[in-house]
């Protein structure tokens, strides 16, 4: 019998699989179920990028390997729209790398800074890759409290206490507008993680894959507060903006020094992210009004399903990205098993993400919560509501 590794095999048991073991059940008793479970668009990938992409290989059919780096074009078509966005002046030279969508780059980033026996911070609640690329890059996980009483932004007197404790923590992690609560991050917050991390002498890596996504008070980056980025790094993605998961691109942004090193790991991962996708992304980031169409309908169906939370006294934050974190009071795993099958007379239920599933670390308001991906079709999310409304009231 061949065995995983032994880092492997801490992440093979399945955090999911109650839920899962549920939605089948749900499913062999003939239920249809509505999926706000994962935050996949349903969504075309823009048209534009659809047309960059078909002109792209052919413009490319005989360009070979990509760079590493990604092409020169998509790292000044990402410099010129972080200019343009955040008011960042970005050399594409020298502080921009191509990326694999976020999560691979996400995962990825600590093998080229921590060493075994080194620590990264990170939330209690966020995106598993933060973990896991730690633990495989042979790191310890540390973590600060996202928590209700603050509208699950770090508190930075903690976080300065924690770093005071230990003194191999290498890195920290942040994310805002985050996954999955919704909250937003102010400057306070972005001055004072910047202030502490020179403190210290630590990297802080900012994971920025939702800014696109908001209501109405468009979201910051990270490196809008300093003009030195010796220690700065963000990661940007297509996939949330432009729906393009399926296509697989992102990009990093920061100090010279740090993408350096970056891409010097990512010659050992691969070799680069394909032309014909990165021209997609050259069209995509030209474009900003498939950005505003995304907005307006992911707010409608936030509307929709708030409305019906509001209507049976759930109370939610639905500040900034395509989710709805809503506070179900309650084991937020058996509140979604039983969500699975709300409509018993039409034999519908839905798919929603527990809380506490969502929790990398110790944190137990997450148990409350449950979050809601807003990517079903408009007319299946105005029947969740409804679902909602007739069979969660009172």
């Amino acid at each position: 019998m061949i065995e995983p590794s032994s880092r492997l095999r801490d992440f093979m048991t399945y955090a999911f699989a109650e839920v899962d073991n549920a939605k089948e059940r749900a499913r062999t008793a003939g239920y249809k179920i509505i999926d706000f479970g994962v935050g996949d668009p349903t969504e075309p990938l823009y048209a534009g990028a659809v047309k960059g992409l078909q002109q792209g290989a052919e413009k490319h059919s005989r360009s070979g390997y990509p760079s590493y780096i990604g092409m020169k074009a998509f790292r000044e078509a990402s410099a010129s729209w972080m200019q343009k966005r955040f008011g960042v002046n970005v050399n594409p030279d020298t502080q921009v790398t191509t990326t694999a969508g976020s999560k691979e780059a996400v995962f990825h980033l600590p093998f080229a800074f921590i060493n075994p026996g080194d620590a990264v911070l990170m939330p209690s609640i966020g995106y598993p890759p933060y973990k896991a690329g730690t633990v495989f890059a042979g790191g310890t996980p540390e973590y600060y409290q996202l928590e209700e009483r603050n509208g699950f932004v770090p508190s930075l007197e903690e976080i300065s206490s924690v770093l005071q404790k230990n003194n191999r923590i290498r890195m920290i992690w942040i994310n805002y507008p985050n996954n999955p609560t919704t909250a937003t991050a102010g400057e306070d917050f972005y001055r004072g993680i910047i202030q502490l991390a020179k403190r210290h002498n630590v990297i802080v890596a900012s994971d920025e894959a939702y800014t696109e996504m908001y209501v109405k008070e468009r979201p910051h980056s990270l490196l809008e507060y300093s003009d030195d980025w010796s220690n700065l790094i963000v990661m940007q993605s297509l996939s949330k903006r432009s729906n393009a998961t399926g296509i697989r691109l992102g990009f990093a942004v920061g100090g010279s020094e740090l993408i350096g090193l970056y891409r010097k790991l990512r010659t050992q991962i691969d070799s680069g992210v394909a032309n014909a996708v990165q021209e997609a992304g050259i069209a995509a980031l030209s474009d900003e009004s498939h950005v505003e169409e995304m907005r307006r309908l992911y707010d409608r169906k936030r509307k929709v399903i708030t409305s019906a939370l509001d209507d049976v006294g759930i109370s939610y934050m639905a500040h900034s990205t395509f989710y709805v974190w809503a506070n179900v009071g309650s084991d937020s795993i058996e509140f979604s098993k039983n969500m699975l099958m709300l409509d018993k007379k039409n034999k519908t239920g839905l798919n929603i993400t527990p809380g506490s599933m969502l929790a990398i670390g110790n944190a137990p308001d997450a148990a409350r919560y449950a979050r809601f991906a807003l990517v079903p079709s408009l007319e299946d999310t105005e029947a969740a509501a409804q679902m909602i409304r007739e069979n969660l009231k009172g």
